[in-house]
């Protein structure tokens, strides 16, 4: 991902691309040798593969990415005919539409400097009644019983008819409205 400057940002246009199916890769290095700046937001994700778990970066929006013109040099049919494009996503006659800059700006505060989503991180206090959201004990419903100094959070989970202390990592947990526990 570029860091832009603040001036040229403002003055941009952004539009939504269409890329053709599992061509996003292709489609973001052709338009970026067309001059455009390309912003392609990825987060990691796991997912099961030859029986095992495998961890990869996937496309936030699969099948879309985000493009960044000058509004003095539109050069709409060369984007059309880049090789992994499928389409500009627009309004009929009306001609491609404008994505906000704020929405690609807040998307890319929430990025690392390689286009990674960054989890939100939650602060997470004694007593909050969380959920976990991955790993081996997602879906259960337990109570925060101490937060070490590393951040990471200590819960007794009910395992086998027994409580048991597990240690998690806050990205795999999200605050959870008052219900019942276990999974």
């Amino acid at each position: 991902m570029q860091v832009f400057d603040q001036n040229t940002f403002v003055t941009m246009r952004w539009h939504l691309v269409l890329c053709k199916p599992n061509q996003h890769h292709i489609a973001e290095r052709e338009l970026s040798r067309l001059g455009c700046e390309v912003f392609l937001p990825r987060q990691t994700s796991q997912r099961r593969w030859r029986g095992r778990v495998v961890q990869d970066l996937r496309p936030v929006f699969p099948g879309y990415v985000f493009v960044g013109l000058d509004p003095s040099r539109p050069i709409w049919q060369p984007i059309r005919r880049a090789r992994g494009v499928s389409r500009i996503i627009g309004f009929g006659d009306q001609g491609p539409a404008t994505v906000p800059a704020e929405v690609v700006a807040g998307l890319m505060a929430r990025c690392d400097v390689d286009g990674v989503l960054r989890p939100v991180q939650e602060d997470f206090a004694v007593g909050d009644r969380i959920r976990i959201i991955s790993g081996p004990f997602a879906e259960f419903v337990t109570q925060v019983d101490m937060v070490d100094p590393e951040q990471r959070l200590h819960v007794l989970l009910e395992l086998l008819g027994r409580p048991t202390r597990v240690v998690l990592d806050p990205a795999l947990a999200m605050r959870q409205s008052s219900g019942p526990t276990g999974a």
